[in-house]
C-alpha cells in the first residue's frame, strides 16, 4: 500500500463506519511511529489456543459488539460452511 493510500485508508474507513456506529469515530489518527514484531509465541493466538481466544471473545462482550455493529460474520470466499 502506499504511503498516500496508507493516510487516506483510516479516514475513509472512519466514513464508513460512523453510520453504522451511530456516533462519530472518536479515534485520533496519527503518523505512524516504529514497528516491532511480536515475539513469534504472539502470533496466530487465535489459531494456537482457539479455546481460550473464544472465551475472551465471548466473555469481554467484543463477539457480540462486533455482530450488533456489522452483522452476522460470513465465510471468507471459498471457506466451506457446515
Amino acid at each position: 500500500m502506499s504511503a498516500g493510500a496508507q493516510e487516506n485508508f483510516p479516514t475513509a474507513g472512519a466514513g464508513v463506519a460512523t453510520p453504522r456506529v451511530g456516533q462519530p469515530i472518536a479515534t485520533e489518527i496519527t503518523a505512524a511511529g516504529p514497528f516491532y514484531a511480536a515475539e513469534d509465541y504472539h502470533q496466530d493466538y487465535y489459531k494456537k489456543s482457539s479455546a481460550r481466544y473464544q472465551y475472551y471473545k465471548y466473555g469481554c462482550g467484543r463477539a457480540q459488539r462486533l455482530e450488533q455493529i456489522w452483522g452476522k460474520p460470513t465465510p471468507p470466499p471459498g471457506v466451506a460452511t457446515q
